[in-house]
């Protein structure tokens, strides 16, 4: 009788000692779900295997705080196909769906397609981005040149220095071209931007004394890096 006391007292210890709060604090664990909309993005979409390591071509959801992607899809490289892409996830604080290019920290670089229009119908977003041609050259053409420099440079009646740098006349005039300015250089050299006149003309105020600053034109750091790892990745059209 004695053992079925002692036996039941050290039950009841044994609840008592599991059922006290020990005094610890616990890491709290998350557990995250897919809890949000879906997005269904279709198109036909060229040039991504054209991108070196460190930038992913992706459908992303941005918020309007930051340019770091909330949620991203990567896309496959499928040439003169059409491709489908499912994205689940679109949470509420996402306001804006890109067809777009982000770097190794899923910050924005180029976007080509922009939708600001989530309406769902039975929690499904629908993007078609038609047909996109998202090399990392014709980004670059597309979202710094033609914006930047082709006001200047061939945009208008003429081109300053004689450098053209509106499409489909700007490869031709920087890869493998020699500069006016610098002698001895090439105005990109595939493989090295450090040898390339364009790295410095953005990069260092050498171009100051020739008329025009023209490291006061782009300032984004991630655009520099952008065409730095364009030259050094071998300059592909």
């Amino acid at each position: 009788m004695k053992k079925y006391i002692l036996f039941g007292g050290c039950l009841l210890l044994l609840a008592y000692i599991t059922s006290c709060d020990d005094g610890r604090i616990y890491e709290k664990t998350e557990t995250l779900s897919e809890e949000g909309r879906t997005l269904r993005m279709s198109g036909r979409i060229s040039g991504i295997n054209k991108w070196p390591d460190g930038y992913s071509v992706v459908v992303a959801g941005f918020s309007d705080e930051s340019e770091y992607a909330v949620v991203t899809k990567t896309i496959p490289a499928v040439e003169n196909d059409e491709i489908q892409v499912t994205m689940t996830g679109v949470s509420d604080k996402v306001t804006t769906i890109e067809l777009c290019v982000i770097n190794r920290l899923r910050k924005r670089v180029i976007s080509f397609r922009s939708m600001d229009d989530l309406t769902a119908v039975d929690d499904t977003i629908l993007m078609d981005v038609g047909t996109v041609d998202a090399g990392m050259y014709h980004g670059i053409q597309e979202k710094v040149f033609n914006t930047t420099c082709a006001h200047c440079h061939g945009g208008g009646s003429s081109a300053a220095g004689n450098l053209y740098l509106t499409e489909g006349k700007s490869y031709e005039a920087l890869v493998n071209h020699p500069s006016k300015k610098v002698d001895g250089m090439l105005l990109v050299k595939p493989g090295s931007a450090q040898e390339s006149v364009l790295h410095t003309l953005l990069n260092t105020t050498i171009s100051s004394t020739w008329g025009y600053d023209h490291s006061k034109e782009i300032l984004s750091s991630p655009i520099l890096t952008l065409i730095d790892d364009w030259i050094n990745n071998g300059a592909q059209e």
